[in-house]
């Protein structure tokens, strides 16, 4: 029969990727894996729905448990070649609900009820010639199908799988679940619309639908980026103190609640753009033996700071550029929270001033109502209460915007990147593996630069109510980033420069 939506079989060999295809095609980490054979018994569907509509539904099977066997019993009662699918109809009845042949008769149920087949197996194995009676019973079948050459371990015998899978169905593709991206997964679906011209118009709508549904998802996490970037650069907190002997503890707890709020706010918007994608079920997080990424490091880890953001340079340049000065002086060695070392910036800067405090991760409190350049430990103010009011925040070092930045587009790359069949742990690659910087925004366009460290510092002028065209600006500029970051087939590259607010 012809199914209302598109239908497909996920079968092959036990532990040869089956359930990883299913989770990476339907975009679900709950699908059970497992090295271990034999993880999946029993039929299980995935219906892919964007916006509550059905698309297409995966039907993940069991393994062949004896295929010679059950090829040896349709062969014995074959009539002719138009008959086969109904003698693959007649082995399953036969044996269903006897305990021979269970798993044939569970994965050969959904193609004879009009699923199309895609037949996986392990391209880092030899090909055998036991794997032709399993192919020949999905020949049997009459249903259109494709193979997929899987990838599990590190060898490859592709090229001898493609020849052996060459004579048994049409279309034969790589296609490696651990790494595929979003666009070979669409185009594995547009193989269909050839397969069966009954589905051309259901393909069509489905591939419209995850498109749509990707391009949303990333307007979605621009949103959820320039909103992480608006509440960083706009918190303050703040403490009154009337107890003379607790002011020093009060203000390392104020430093403390600052910082670890900043935290907090990254680690949500992480999440939130992981549960965007899908991503519920596996965290990115780093396990035993493996190397941090940098982008996983604590937000103020020296190291992160020393990879990513603006190198002190480009800061001058963003600086300059946006018609701002900033005032005091670079830190010249490594100690405490410095981490330019040896570097000094010379030179005037606006009206003269130099790059102030590029070596400062962490933010400072302030008395409230006390002069001096922001971001510094100034000495408190008594106030006729008897209480001193303390204020931290915003975080004024200059580099701050810029490695938050970077730090969420290297997690957004990541989550784009990682396919639903991954587990565990995953590594970020990043621009500095020869030794430069880590990140992605030292490889911006001057003039992107220069318009985001305009729209940084406007926020920061007003941290209390930023203006509305601000944000929307901010929002925008991150959009054009994750373009780059995430191109959707179909879509006209992004510019690169940004455009100024009023």
């Amino acid at each position: 029969m012809t199914p209302e939506v598109p239908r497909f079989a996920v079968v092959g060999r036990v532990n040869k990727g089956k359930s990883s295809i299913v989770a990476t095609l339907a975009e679900d980490d709950s699908v059970r894996i497992d090295p271990r054979p034999g993880t999946t018994t029993e039929v299980r569907e995935f219906p892919v729905r964007v916006d509550g509509r059905t698309l297409f539904v995966l039907v993940d099977t069991p393994g062949f448990e004896d295929a010679p066997r059950a090829l040896a019993w349709l062969r014995a009662r074959e009539v002719s070649a138009a008959e086969r699918p109904a003698r693959v109809a007649e082995l399953v009845r036969a044996f269903e609900g006897t305990s021979e042949l269970v798993e044939e008769c569970r994965l050969l149920a959904p193609i004879l009820a009009g699923a199309s087949v895609l037949y996986v197996v392990d391209g880092t194995h030899p090909y055998r010639p036991n794997y032709d009676a399993e192919m020949e019973i999905l020949r049997w079948t009459g249903r259109p199908g494709m193979a997929l050459v899987n990838r599990i371990g590190a060898e490859d015998h592709a090229a001898e799988w493609h020849r052996a899978l060459d004579q048994h169905f049409k279309i034969v593709r790589d296609f490696d679940a651990f790494s595929v991206s979003f666009e070979e997964r669409v185009n594995l679906l547009q193989v269909f619309r050839e397969l069966r011209p009954d589905w051309r118009a259901a393909v069509d709508e489905a591939v419209a639908a995850l498109v749509a549904q990707r391009g949303r998802r990333r307007a979605e996490a621009a949103a959820l980026v320039s909103g992480l970037l608006v509440d960083a650069l706009t918190h303050t907190e703040e403490l009154a103190v009337e107890d003379e002997a607790a002011i020093e503890e009060q203000r390392d707890r104020l430093e403390r609640s600052f910082h670890d709020a900043l935290r907090a706010r990254e680690e949500e918007a992480r999440r939130r753009v992981e549960a965007l994608y899908g991503h519920r079920e596996a965290r990115f997080e780093e396990g035993p033996g493996l190397e941090r990424p940098v982008y996983r490091q604590d937000l103020f880890a020296e190291e992160a700071w020393k990879l990513l953001g603006l190198s002190p340079a480009q800061l001058v340049a963003a600086g300059a550029l946006a018609g701002a000065a900033i005032g005091g002086a670079v830190d010249a060695a490594v100690g405490g929270a410095s981490i330019f070392a040896g570097t000094v910036l010379g030179g005037a800067l606006g009206g003269g001033g130099a790059l102030y405090g590029v070596g400062r991760r962490y933010a400072r409190v302030r008395s409230i109502g006390a002069p001096g350049i922001p971001g510094l430990l100034l000495d408190v103010q008594r106030y006729w209460s008897g209480a001193r009011r303390f204020r931290i925040g915003p975080h004024a070092q200059p580099n701050f915007p810029w490695v938050l930045l970077d730090r969420a587009l290297l997690h957004y790359d990541s989550v784009v990147r990682r396919t639903h069949a991954r587990r565990g742990p995953i590594a970020v690659e990043t621009a500095g593996a020869g030794g430069g910087r880590a990140g992605l925004v030292a490889e911006f366009a001057r003039g992107e630069r220069r318009g985001l460290e305009s729209l940084f510092r406007r926020l920061r002028r007003d941290p209390y109510d930023p203006p509305r065209w601000v944000r929307d600006e901010l929002e925008r500029a991150i959009g054009r980033i994750l373009r780059r970051v995430d191109p959707i087939p179909g879509e006209e590259p992004s510019a690169e420069a940004l455009p100024h607010g009023p």
